[in-house]
C-alpha cells in the first residue's frame, strides 16, 4: 500500500484531482464521503492529502489514518495537537464552520467535533440561542507580563487550602509546590484540561489567557471563570476550587468538546413557559397511534412557531406538553417576560386555526393552558455522557409547572406569575387576577391572565 502511495504522489495533481479512488477504499466509506456535508471532493489527491497528515489521535489511538478530507485549499497551519483530541485543521483553512478550525475524524466526516456525541447540541437552533450568551470580562492586566514585577499571592483553594505563591508562578505549580493533589494529565501542557479551575473571587487578579489557554478555551468552550491552571497566572489574591478530582471526572475533561457551547453550569435571569393539551387523554382514546403522532407533530409545528418567532427555546416536550425558555440570548434577555407572554397569547390565536383542522377531519377540538415565571435558573448540559441534554432547572421551573396546572380549575388559557406581571404589566391587557396554592409553596400566588398586547 505504501509503494502504491509513493507511485501515486508521482502522478500530477491536476490528474490526481479528477481520479476517483474507488479501488483503493471501501464502498461503505466512498458512500460516507458522497454524503460529507462539507462539500468534500472524492478524489485520489484528498485521499494522499489524508494519508500524509491524518496520524493517530492523542486521546483516541485507535483513529489512525481514517481523517477528514477537504478540497476547499491548502492551509498555512503547520500540524498541531490542539487539545486532547482536537486539531487546527493542517490542510484548508475553512474546514469549520466559519470558524478556521478543523477536527480529524475516524468517521470519515469533515465537521464541527459538536456533532460527534449529541446532534442537538451541533444545529444552529441552540447556537442561535447561546452564541452572545456569555458577558464579556475586561481584566486590566497585560498580556505580555514579562517585565511585570514578582510579588507574593495567596490561592484559597475553596477553603480547603491556603497557598502563598509568587505571581509569575502558574497556579498549578503552586499548588503542586504545596503538596495539593492537582491533576494534569497532559503534565501541564495545556492538551487535556484536567488541571482547569473554576475562579470564585479575583478574577481582575487573573492575567489574560496566554495562546495555548486560548486555543484550548476555544475548543472546550469555557466561559471566562474556568481557567488552566498550568497556564494562569495572577496578580493578586484570588479563591478558586479545582474541577477535576477522579477518574470520571477526568474521562469528561478529555471528552468534553465544543458541544458545551461554554455552559458548564451558570445562573441567568430568563422567563420559562409551560404548556399542555387539556382534552389530549380523550382524543388519544379514539384514534389511531398514526393519527395521534401526526396530529401531534402538527400541533407542536404550530404552536412551536410561536415560541421561535418571539425569541424562544423550546427545551423540551413531555408527552403533549411542552416547556420553552426565554431570553437566553442576552440580546433580549431584558424582554424575556414580554417574549413569553406575547408567545403565550400568539400561541393561544394559533390553537383556534389548528383547532378548525382537527374539528373537521377528527371531531375533536384542544383546549390548551399555559403557565410563566420569570426568575433565576440554572441553565447547562446535563445527564448520561451519551445522551447530554441543555436545559434549565431550580425553583423558577417548578413554579412555572405549577403555575399552568392552575388554568385547570380557573377556568383561564394563560396565567403568569407576579414576577412575569410586574415587568410587562403596562405592555398587555388583564382580565383576571387570581389567588391560588400550588404544591411546593407555603404562599399562595397572585396570578395574572393576559388577554392581548397594547
Amino acid at each position: 500500500m505504501k509503494l502504491m502511495m509513493a507511485m501515486m504522489r508521482m502522478i500530477p495533481k491536476w490528474i490526481t484531482r479528477r481520479m476517483k479512488p474507488s479501488a483503493l477504499l471501501p464502498k461503505a466509506r466512498i458512500d460516507q464521503w458522497k454524503s460529507n456535508p462539507a462539500g468534500i471532493a472524492m478524489n485520489l489527491s484528498n485521499l494522499l492529502i489524508c494519508a500524509d497528515h491524518c496520524g493517530p489521535c492523542s486521546s483516541k489511538p485507535q483513529a489512525k489514518g481514517d481523517g477528514v478530507y477537504c478540497a476547499t485549499g491548502k492551509s498555512l497551519h503547520p500540524v498541531e495537537e490542539k487539545g486532547c483530541n482536537c486539531f487546527d485543521c493542517p490542510l484548508f483553512e475553512q474546514c469549520g464552520p466559519g470558524s478556521g478550525k478543523g477536527y480529524f475524524c475516524i468517521s470519515g466526516v469533515c465537521s464541527d467535533k459538536s456533532i460527534s456525541n449529541n446532534d442537538s447540541f451541533c444545529g444552529s437552533y441552540l447556537k442561535r440561542f447561546l452564541a452572545h450568551s456569555e458577558s464579556p470580562i475586561t481584566i486590566s492586566e497585560p498580556d505580555d507580563t514579562a517585565n511585570d514585577e514578582t510579588i507574593t499571592v495567596h490561592l484559597d483553594f475553596s477553603g480547603d487550602h491556603l497557598v502563598d505563591s509568587k505571581s509569575h508562578i502558574p497556579i498549578l505549580e503552586a499548588s503542586l509546590n504545596a503538596s495539593i493533589p492537582h491533576t494534569h494529565v497532559c503534565g501541564g501542557q495545556a492538551r487535556c484540561s484536567t488541571c482547569r479551575v473554576l475562579i470564585l473571587k479575583g478574577l481582575e487578579h487573573v492575567k489574560p489567557r496566554n495562546e495555548k489557554e486560548k486555543r484550548l478555551a476555544a475548543i472546550k468552550g469555557f466561559p471566562q471563570n474556568v481557567r488552566l491552571a498550568c497556564q494562569t497566572k495572577i496578580t493578586g489574591d484570588i479563591k478558586l476550587r479545582r474541577l477535576v478530582f477522579d477518574d470520571q471526572d477526568i474521562n469528561e475533561a478529555v471528552d468534553q468538546g465544543a458541544q458545551s457551547l461554554g455552559e458548564q453550569g451558570r445562573e441567568q435571569h430568563l422567563s420559562i413557559l409551560f404548556s399542555d393539551i387539556r382534552s389530549f387523554t380523550s382524543f388519544s382514546e379514539k384514534n389511531l397511534p398514526y393519527d395521534i403522532i401526526h396530529i401531534l407533530n402538527r400541533y407542536f409545528e404550530a404552536l412551536g412557531h410561536c415560541i421561535d418567532e418571539n425569541g424562544g427555546y423550546i427545551d423540551k416536550y413531555m408527552g403533549d406538553g411542552m416547556m420553552a425558555i426565554f431570553g437566553l440570548d442576552q440580546e433580549v434577555e431584558s424582554k424575556s417576560s414580554y417574549l413569553a407572554v406575547n408567545a403565550a397569547l400568539s400561541m393561544i390565536h394559533e390553537l383556534k386555526e389548528f383547532n378548525t383542522y382537527l374539528k373537521n377531519h377528527f371531531s375533536h377540538e384542544f383546549a390548551i393552558g399555559i403557565g410563566v415565571h420569570t426568575g433565576n435558573v440554572i441553565i447547562g448540559n446535563m445527564g448520561y455522557h451519551k445522551k447530554m441534554d441543555f436545559t434549565a432547572i431550580g425553583d423558577t421551573v417548578n413554579t412555572a409547572s405549577r403555575i399552568e396546572s392552575v388554568n385547570k380549575q380557573s377556568g383561564t388559557s394563560i396565567l403568569v406569575s407576579e414576577a412575569t406581571y410586574q415587568e410587562v404589566k403596562d405592555q398587555f391587557k388583564w382580565q383576571k387576577k387570581i389567588i391560588a396554592r400550588v404544591k411546593g409553596k407555603e404562599q399562595a400566588l397572585s396570578l395574572y391572565e393576559p388577554i392581548d398586547p397594547l
